[in-house]
């Protein structure tokens, strides 16, 4: 049994190639076939993962702006400063900033109990922070 060496293997493909014409036109649009095809998936990875990012980043952005919002809503309902009785039915607060349109809304339930809700548009994203409040005058109790 022969030992062929590294020095030989080279050698002998060396040769296979240099003999064959066209072995060695096969070899490279092999190969730049193999780094192409590499190339192309990485960019569709990286992009669908940029996109996802953005996506996932739209909806932190909704729920951080809609719950910012219904918890200074809360403080200022829980002091009376805000009559629910009074906004049945109305927005009270609008406001857009940076791409990002918060809306607060006040809807009679029943006798004496209101829901606002608060929505966040954030490119596409939406997230909706609801509160219920029971009492009337300046009084409101939250219940949930």
């Amino acid at each position: 049994m022969r030992r062929i060496g590294k020095s030989g293997l080279m050698k002998r493909t060396s040769d296979i190639l240099r003999s064959n014409d066209g072995a060695s036109i096969v070899m490279v649009t092999i190969i730049a076939v193999i780094i192409v095809a590499g190339v192309v998936i990485l960019s569709i990875n990286s992009s669908t993962l940029l996109a996802f990012a953005d996506h996932q980043y739209s909806k932190d952005q909704a729920y951080e702006a809609a719950t910012s919002l219904g918890m200074a809503l809360d403080e200022y309902i829980g002091k009376g400063s805000i009559e629910l009785d009074k906004h049945d039915g109305e927005e009270i607060v609008t406001d857009s900033y940076n791409g990002i349109d918060v809306t607060a809304r006040v809807d009679g339930k029943g006798t004496d109990t209101y829901v606002v809700s608060v929505t966040a548009l954030s490119r596409g994203s939406e997230y909706v922070f609801s509160a219920t409040y029971t009492g009337s005058g300046s009084t409101y109790l939250r219940v949930s």
